[in-house]
Parts: structure tokens; C-alpha cells; sequence
């Protein structure tokens, strides 16, 4: 009895070893592919599928690889474009991705890390065709949207396909000028910013000379209307009464021209004064 000891020992250590290596565990947040002497047999827990659990596979004959099933990240840091202007642009950039097929993605990759290094050269090759389009003023400000909208359908129409990955968002994070060019292009930027400053400063002035010469033009013509009416008035109102006519001429004289505390040297019987000579005027 003592004997067989050793041989049981050894026989269910032989059997944990197989248990362990034909049992494997797919976590929720991973996906599986299982390869037979190397070559893809199936995959496990996909995108789009809720496939998570313990799973079996022939010990020593089956291997297994496990990919992230989330998202993932790859930068470039640092890289140096040409814009269509021919500026020089230091770009960092990120690239957010997902592995969809995890078959064509070993194929291609056969790692994470395989992946995203592939991934950082079709990237490299999108940007380059996005951005040596576009001059340094739209990458730095203008059109910055847009082109990370371009390299994002770049690489999903060329690099996703044949990686067995979507890319799911691009961003470049900092786009600058090198240290020795900075200075310049950015006096050139501000010249140029200050000569449209300039331009729409002139074209309000010009708007606001021609807004104001109507304005004068149109109260001028009111103010002729407003005389021309007022004149009538008073022909009808002196043509009913010409005595009151020539009293209130008189009143409007003495006021416009008598101020108080003002001398007035005239002979007693001025017709000026012919209303405050008689009792009844």
C-alpha cells in the first residue's frame, strides 16, 4: 500500500495539471481566440456577444490569447508634418480603437502591442495625407474638427479593414510650430489678422459715413417739410386777422430781441413800440 502512494501522488498531480491546463476563464471585459497547433479554431466573448465564463479547451493541443475587449488607447507623440503651406508642425495626437475581429487582428498583429504599433503607422500615413492639405493656420485653429473627422474616415476605410479594429475617435491634442519658426509665423498671423482688422474697420466707416449722410439727408427734408408747413399755417392764421398777425409779429420781435437787463435806445414813437403806445394794443 505504502508503494502506490507515490504512483496516486503522481497520477492526480498529472491529472490537476491537465484539469488546469483544459479549463480557462473569459472575463467580461475580455475576448478570447482559441488556436489549435497555431491556427484559429473560434473565438469567445466578441464585441456584440455577452459570452463571459469558464470554457474548456484540449490541454497542450489548444492554446488560448486573450484580447481586451474595451477600448483602447495609442499617441503619437512629437511627430513633425508638413502643412499644404509649407510650415513644419509638431502634432501629438491620440487614437482611440476597439479590436472587432479578433481572427484578422492576430492574422495581421498577433498582439496588442503588434496592433498598435501597426495602427501608429497607418495613422501616421492618414495624417500625413490630412494635414499636407490643409495650411498651418486651419491644423493650429481653423479646421481642426474637420481634419481629425478625415484621418478617423481614413483609417477606417484603409487601416481598420486589414487590422480587424475600429477606430473609433481621433484627437490631435497639441499642434505648434518648432521653437526656431514660432516667432516668425506668428508675427505673419498677427500682420495678417491686423490687416483684416483693418478692412472691416474701413468698411464700417464707410457704412457708418453713408448711414449718416442718409440720416442727415432725411431730416433735412423733414425739417424743410416742418418750415414749409409751419410758414402756412401762419399765412392762413395772419391772412384771417392781419391786425393779430402783426401784434403777434411784434411780441416775437420783443422777445427774441429784448433780453433782461438789456438797454434799447430807440425814439419814443418808433412803430417798434407802436403797440405799447396805445391803451387798446
Amino acid at each position: 500500500m505504502p508503494r502506490s502512494l507515490p504512483v496516486v501522488a503522481i497520477i492526480v498531480f498529472a491529472a490537476l495539471i491537465l484539469a488546469l491546463n483544459a479549463m480557462f476563464i473569459v472575463r467580461q471585459d475580455r475576448q478570447a481566440i482559441v488556436l489549435r497547433f497555431g491556427e484559429y479554431t473560434r473565438v469567445i466573448n466578441p464585441p456584440g456577444r455577452d459570452e463571459p465564463g469558464l470554457y474548456f479547451k484540449l490541454p497542450f493541443v489548444e492554446n488560448v490569447i486573450v484580447y481586451d475587449r474595451r477600448n483602447l488607447g495609442t499617441q503619437i507623440e512629437g511627430e513633425a508634418f508638413v502643412a499644404s503651406d509649407q510650415e513644419r508642425l509638431i502634432v501629438d495626437a491620440i487614437v482611440r480603437w476597439q479590436i472587432v475581429d479578433a481572427r484578422r487582428f492576430y492574422q495581421s498583429a498577433i498582439s496588442e502591442e503588434g496592433g498598435a504599433s501597426r495602427l501608429n503607422t497607418f495613422t501616421e500615413a492618414a495624417m500625413r495625407r490630412a494635414l499636407g492639405s490643409a495650411t498651418s493656420n486651419d491644423i493650429i485653429s481653423g479646421r481642426r474638427a474637420a481634419l481629425m473627422q478625415a484621418i478617423e474616415a481614413d483609417l477606417n476605410g484603409s487601416a481598420a479593414p486589414e487590422l480587424g479594429v475600429r477606430v473609433i475617435d481621433v484627437r490631435i491634442r497639441q499642434a505648434d510650430l518648432p521653437n526656431e519658426t514660432r516667432e516668425g509665423v506668428y508675427a505673419r498671423m498677427r500682420s495678417e489678422r491686423q490687416q483684416v482688422a483693418g478692412r472691416i474697420r474701413a468698411e464700417g466707416e464707410r457704412d457708418a459715413t453713408i448711414i449718416r449722410a442718409t440720416a442727415q439727408q432725411e431730416a433735412e427734408r423733414t425739417r424743410g417739410e416742418g418750415e414749409a408747413e409751419r410758414a402756412r399755417i401762419f399765412a392762413r392764421a395772419y391772412g384771417r386777422d392781419p391786425e393779430f398777425a402783426a401784434f403777434y409779429r411784434s411780441m416775437r420781435a420783443y422777445e427774441q430781441s429784448i433780453e433782461a437787463g438789456t438797454p434799447i435806445v430807440v425814439p419814443p414813437d418808433s412803430d417798434f413800440f407802436r403797440y405799447m403806445q396805445r391803451r387798446r394794443g
